[in-house]
């Protein structure tokens, strides 16, 4: 990386302070394990989206193509929302959270199987938040939503699954280190009274199905799903390779 940029520096001159900069970038990036440089890389992606919200003239495209509407016509939002943040708080509480609880859930099931419990955490929390919001269409308003928040509820679960006597502290009681073994439940008990109350605050069935899928897929994912994938995926390339 470091060779690269020597050369972009000799062809375009970059200013100093510039190439200073990126040094101490490249720098870091190298220094990384690789569940850092994983997150960095997803972190990266969902600040990026929040920087395209915060052009003006780039909020039509923005609001067709990385928000999800239950009533709209885009099914690849259920994708493009997960890495979409409007407000600054927002994504600073999901990149805390996904920087939390990423790299244990990263080291334990390794790069591809963590992107795609990510993936499909992600997707299937906002699919499942789709479907109730359709559902219940008529007593409640059908809301847009985005955000990582039904991906980071799967690793923190995932976490819980793997370490439940672990302690972290809530949001709204910063100060009291609790077991996640607990807090857990009391998260998924909170989202829970969210939905039946019809608070419109957060997207709780997309929280609560985050954590769900999340704790399944610990539960049986690498056994029952990741391990015969990787042994298809296996055979296939052994008979591809046999017949060439």
């Amino acid at each position: 990386m470091y060779v690269r940029f020597q050369r972009l520096q000799d062809v375009y001159g970059l200013p100093e302070s510039v190439k200073r900069a990126v040094l101490m970038v490249c720098n870091k990036y190298a220094s990384m394990t690789e569940s850092e440089r994983t997150l960095a890389a997803l972190v990266g992606i969902n600040v990026l989206v929040f920087g395209a919200w915060q052009v003006p003239r780039w909020t039509p495209f923005m609001s067709r193509w990385f928000l999800h509407h239950p009533g709209g016509s885009h099914p690849i939002t259920l994708v493009t929302s997960c890495f979409s943040h409007k407000e600054g708080l927002h994504l600073a509480f999901n990149m805390v959270g996904l920087w939390s609880f990423g790299g244990l859930m990263h080291d334990y099931l390794g790069r591809e199987q963590f992107l795609a419990m990510y993936l499909s955490t992600g997707i299937g929390a906002n699919m499942v938040s789709h479907t109730m919001s359709l559902a219940l269409r008529h007593s409640r308003p059908l809301l847009p939503s985005l955000g990582a928040s039904g991906a980071l509820y799967g690793l923190l679960a995932g976490t819980a699954y793997l370490q439940p006597n672990a302690s972290v502290s809530l949001i709204f009681l910063p100060m009291v280190p609790i077991k996640l073994g607990y807090a857990l439940p009391a998260m998924m008990g909170f989202d829970l009274a969210g939905i039946l109350l019809k608070w419109k605050m957060f997207d709780h069935f997309a929280h609560l199905a985050g954590a769900s899928i999340g704790l399944g897929y610990m539960a049986y994912g690498p056994q029952y799903i990741w391990s015969p994938l990787i042994h298809r995926i296996e055979q296939a390339r052994h008979h591809h390779r046999q017949e060439a």
